[in-house]
């Protein structure tokens, strides 16, 4: 085993330590590996001034608007994923999933008229996946047999980041998980990247405005 350590100022590194790695397999028989690369840093120009500055107005908002106005934003999902070293087991987490929907107070779930069922998949590998749907959301709980538990909540409507940390707050209640990702997105139709209530379609981004 044989470690080299190269430093070099010149522009074209990459492509000379191609060519040096080439060679030296070549005549020694040796196989080479790089490891790590540092560098890509933009070079210090003194007193440097651009030809033309380019201002958010100098470039054409044609495309990025009729994306803008294409948006349907519908409701709110979250990933979450929670991991945990403690015991769990197939009724412990469908208690846990109980609980927390109970407890969480969506206007989605207020709906007295509609009974929600928790469906049990349990027929494939160690663990389970929990499905629980209703007309204005769903929730699903995906866990390993093990450890790991990913949580995909969806609502329509009274949905936001503080009743989903709550929502998860009350779903390792009593154990000992730990949210190790949590991400949320809009979902909708026409390429959505607002959420629905950031977004007015009859009112430009200011990005869009003229001077």
């Amino acid at each position: 085993d044989f470690k080299l350590l190269l430093v070099s100022e010149h522009d074209d590194i990459v492509n000379e330590l191609k060519v040096v790695t080439k060679f030296v397999e070549r005549t020694t028989g040796l196989e080479s590996e790089v490891r790590l690369i540092n560098g890509g840093l933009w070079k210090k120009q003194e007193n440097f001034r651009a030809s033309h500055p380019y201002s958010p107005d100098d470039y054409d908002k044609t495309s990025p608007l009729e994306q803008w106005k294409s948006q349907h934003p519908l409701g709110l999902q979250t990933i979450t994923q929670m991991e945990t070293k403690g015991p769990l087991s197939k009724e412990w987490v469908r208690n846990l999933l109980v609980n927390a929907m109970t407890s969480l107070s969506v206007s989605s779930l207020d709906l007295i008229d509609e009974e929600i069922q928790i469906q049990e998949y349990d027929d494939l590998g160690d663990g389970c996946v929990l499905m629980a749907t209703w007309s204005e959301g769903s929730v699903f709980v995906l866990w390993d047999g093990r450890g790991h538990v990913d949580i995909n909540l969806f609502a329509y409507e009274g949905l936001d980041s503080q009743k989903v940390k709550h929502f998860n707050y009350l779903f390792r209640s009593g154990t000992t998980l730990s949210t190790v990702l949590y991400d949320e997105q809009p979902r909708g139709f026409g390429r959505v990247v607002s959420y629905k209530h950031d977004f007015d379609p009859d009112v430009e981004p200011h990005w869009a405005q003229g001077k």
